[in-house]
């Protein structure tokens, strides 16, 4: 909240991640529900997949390769999601080729840039510039 124009900048997020981590999970949900509720809808819907793939984290670690390749698949699937709902959100159309690129990558960290992008995309190529 106190980052303004930085608030999307993924170095806040995994911050703000990392300082909710040491908190006891009344205190953390608290905390969290007051950032999300003040973040531009782009950065909340981010924000919301990296809490969700960091609480999966958290609470178990896989023991099993099938195990890990499963939750991998929902960590890709939720940030393919984000990339769509955000730009979405903006009111960029995304024409079906481009809806499978983004749906059938698995390169997380490409998401994440995919996600940055979006958030301040004026057209879907922006994504790819």
């Amino acid at each position: 909240m106190a980052h303004g124009e930085r608030s999307g900048d993924k170095g806040v997020f995994q911050a703000l991640l990392a300082g909710l981590e040491t908190l006891d999970q009344d205190h953390a949900n608290l905390y969290a529900d007051m950032v999300l509720a003040r973040q531009p809808e782009a950065s909340r819907i981010y924000l919301e997949a990296l809490m969700s793939a960091t609480a999966i984290r958290r609470t178990y670690g896989y023991q099993s390769d099938y195990a890990r390749r499963y939750y991998a698949d929902g960590q890709v699937d939720a940030k393919a999601m984000a990339v769509l709902a955000v730009l979405d959100a903006r009111g960029i159309e995304v024409p079906d080729p481009v809806r499978e690129d983004i749906t059938s990558c698995t390169d997380l960290d490409q998401f994440d840039t995919w996600i940055r992008r979006a958030a301040t995309a004026t057209k879907v190529q922006d994504l790819f510039d």
